[in-house]
């Protein structure tokens, strides 16, 4: 079922060779219909976290056109919490690369939010029943990956977003085509399988084709800065750091219930136990999506440095040794302090929302124990560094509404599992959407 070089047309047409066998075999020399589908449904599911980790060493850049800005009135977006924008200092758009061996190209950071999803989206598609299969493919995926991406050095001439979404395409096939096979039984299922399977591989085919060598690998555009010693620099707090990306991955966790209900109905309709279907779609699958987003908050905000160069601020990359972004004193045009941050209030640290005249984003300066000196340092236009009071009647009835929704569902889930599953994958969005409103009513001035 692998994929030779799509670099090809040999390579091609022995890949389509390869991906038709099994149908003649099914409808003439009378093999299993069945057993095919469920091949071609792991390595479909396989093939997504690969894919995520192929995204990792890709050089071309992403399309800033594809980038758009945080959408400031989604409530469920989770790479803020408060209304700040982190725009170019984001990690999609984080400059430089990271050598963990000598055997392999460098790592791009702005690569992790998309090869963290392809994670995420493997996990939700993957089947415990079939652990062992999963094992001797993944084992075949790293040769392949080796022979016909590294060796080959298709990484240079990669985007993370293509690599990904072409898996991802693959992956959601093989759900899908399970469904089906439900209705149609294995044979049509597997027909779906290699009919898109082909497809995708075509695509990859003339993608790689089309491809102009000449163009070499992408790099983002680099930032003017001072080359100069800084007279001042501040480092973000990383007990602060560590513990908004907890925040944020348990609100990617529970915002995603719909996932895992429908996980809940996928595996408790087949062969699974009802508690083997929980412990995977409430337990597992909420810790790798949440922790997945606490990995992707900790290297936005964790590795910078923020310092002063002569009239310049300047974030500085711990982690990829390179200038993220920088912008004249003078050309700041105000500086507000985040008062959303919940995170910032428990650990006595401060965010500030930086607008320029000239960006088109605003900066973000997060979680800074040292505010008073990054004020005074950097000549930011604060107002206050002190936070507003809460309103402490409404952060109580957050907390005890919090409370007793989650014991709600607690008991539920013990007295009556399907109800209890509905009642989660529902309720953890509609609770978070409902916590950060009441959250926004108790900051000051709202």
């Amino acid at each position: 079922m692998g994929s030779p070089s799509n670099g090809s047309s040999a390579g091609f047409l022995v890949t389509v060779v390869a991906n038709v066998v099994p149908l003649v075999g099914v409808f003439y020399l009378g093999w299993s219909a069945q057993t095919f589908a469920v091949v071609y449904a792991i390595e479909l599911v396989v093939i997504v976290p690969f894919a995520g980790v192929k995204a990792l060493f890709a050089s071309r850049p992403p399309n800033y056109d594809e980038l758009e800005r945080p959408n400031e009135d989604n409530p469920l977006k989770s790479d803020e919490w408060g209304g700040v924008s982190v725009g170019p200092s984001d990690l999609n758009r984080r400059r430089g690369s990271v050598a963990i061996i000598d055997a392999l190209p460098p790592i791009y950071p702005r690569n992790v939010p998309l090869a963290l999803r392809a994670f995420g989206a493997a996990v939700s598609l993957a089947d415990p029943s079939v652990v062992a299969s999963i094992v001797f493919l993944i084992v075949s995926q790293i040769g392949v990956i080796e022979r016909e991406y590294f060796r080959t050095r298709r990484y240079k001439i990669s985007t993370p977003r293509d690599l990904v979404a072409s898996a991802t395409t693959e992956g959601t096939l093989a759900v899908v085509a399970l469904i089906v096979a439900i209705v149609g039984g294995p044979a049509g299922a597997l027909v779906g399988f290699v009919a898109v399977k082909l497809f995708v591989e075509w695509r990859g085919y003339r993608s790689g084709v089309a491809f102009n060598p000449e163009e070499g690998e992408g790099t983002l555009p680099p930032v003017a800065a001072p080359d100069a010693p800084p007279t001042a620099e501040v480092h973000p707090d990383r007990r602060a750091v560590r513990a908004t990306a907890l925040w944020q991955g348990a609100t990617a966790a529970v915002s995603s219930g719909p996932v895992y209900l429908f996980a809940w109905v996928g595996l408790t309709a087949g062969s699974v136990r009802a508690l083997t279907a929980a412990v995977v779609c409430f337990g597992l699958l909420p810790a790798g999506i949440g922790g997945l987003k606490a990995i992707e908050y900790a290297l936005t905000h964790g590795t910078l440095t923020y310092q002063r160069r002569d009239e310049t601020v300047v974030a500085y990359d711990d982690l990829t040794k390179t200038v993220q972004w920088a912008t004249p004193i003078d050309d700041i045009r105000d500086a507000e302090l985040c008062e959303g941050e919940l995170v910032d209030r428990a650990c006595r640290t401060r965010t500030f929302s930086i607008t320029t005249f000239a960006g088109e984003y605003d900066y973000s300066v997060a979680h800074l124990r040292e505010y008073d000196q990054a004020v005074g340092a950097f000549e930011l236009p604060v107002k206050t560094t002190a936070f507003g009071p809460l309103d402490r009647r409404v952060a109580g009835v957050i907390a005890v509404v919090g409370a007793c929704g989650a014991a709600a569902v607690a008991g539920l889930a013990y007295s009556a599992p399907s109800v209890g599953a509905v009642a989660a994958g529902f309720g953890g969005p509609f609770g978070v959407v409902t916590l950060r409103s009441a959250w926004k009513w108790a900051l000051p001035g709202a």
